[in-house]
């Protein structure tokens, strides 16, 4: 019970002490608008100085701070003219007419509509220019895109003209002509022609030794008549079947014998009128 009443107590103290302390430190901060002043007036100073060594992001940064702790106008007027000096001509406008609309009775006035004329047409004049590169850009894009498309119809125009050209070129070339293979020449059976077949005389007989001196022994008449046997056509005509018969009787023989060569040592009466 004891330990309870100690712990509550200390919660207490605890409480007190910072609700005290919390109280001084409000006290403090309401209490101190000089110091404000004096902060900001150092933020004031620090800006000024940047400003005339033309480092307008520092001055825009100091006079911002001033401004939080001392909200004067004139703390306006210097953002303003930093945001003019950087080129942020909207900024610029919206500090100026922020300045006039706290301070509508400042000295500069007239100063600041001038400035708000001249950053109003600066405006227009970025917006016009701002428009007209847009309107370059669209139109190099619309003209990159035509000489694309240009080029891409002139590249596929020319593949199709070589194309025909290729394909009237493969239709005027006549086809190639096969040229036969030469066939093997053969050479034309031929058969060994038969030698001439020489035919040993026939022996004489002793009874016709001399035809001549009989004939001549003869009666005129007598020999007119075997004269006119020899001319007579039926006369040589058994001569000529009985020599035709022969030749083709030694023929028909010698190719019996295989060689188709006359045989001069064989004994042989065909095609011979022996007595």
């Amino acid at each position: 019970m004891i330990e309870s009443l100690a712990m509550a107590s200390l919660r207490v103290a605890v409480l007190v002490t910072l609700a005290l302390a919390s109280g001084l430190t409000s006290g403090a901060n309401a209490a101190s608008p000089a110091e404000d002043k004096v902060l900001a007036k150092q933020h004031f100073e620090s800006g000024a100085r940047h400003f005339d060594l033309s480092e307008y992001d520092q001055a825009l940064a100091e006079f911002k701070e001033a401004y939080r702790l001392k909200p004067d106008a004139p703390f306006l007027y210097n953002i303003a003219q930093c945001h003019r000096k950087l080129g942020h001509v909207d900024e610029a406008l919206t500090f100026y007419k922020t300045y006039l609309r706290r301070a509508p009775d400042a000295p500069n006035r007239g100063e600041v509509e001038r400035r708000i004329q001249e950053l109003e047409a600066e405006h227009q004049a970025q917006q016009a220019r701002k428009a007209e590169e847009e309107r370059e850009a669209k139109e190099a894009r619309a003209a990159k895109a035509a000489a694309e498309a240009k080029a891409t119809a002139e590249a596929k125009a020319a593949a199709e003209a070589e194309s025909a050209k290729t394909a009237e070129r493969a239709a005027t070339v006549p086809p190639p002509v096969e040229t036969p293979s030469p066939q093997p020449a053969y050479a034309p059976l031929s058969r060994p022609v038969p030698e001439a077949v020489a035919w040993p005389a026939s022996p004489v007989p002793a009874n016709r030794t001399d035809l001549t001196q009989a004939a001549a022994s003869k009666p005129v008449g007598e020999a007119g008549a075997e004269t006119s046997i020899l001319h007579r056509w039926w006369f040589w005509t058994a001569v000529g079947v009985v020599v035709v018969g022969g030749v083709t009787a030694a023929v028909l023989a010698t190719r019996r014998g295989g060689n188709g060569v006359f045989c001069s040592d064989c004994a042989t009466t065909a095609g011979l009128n022996l007595p």
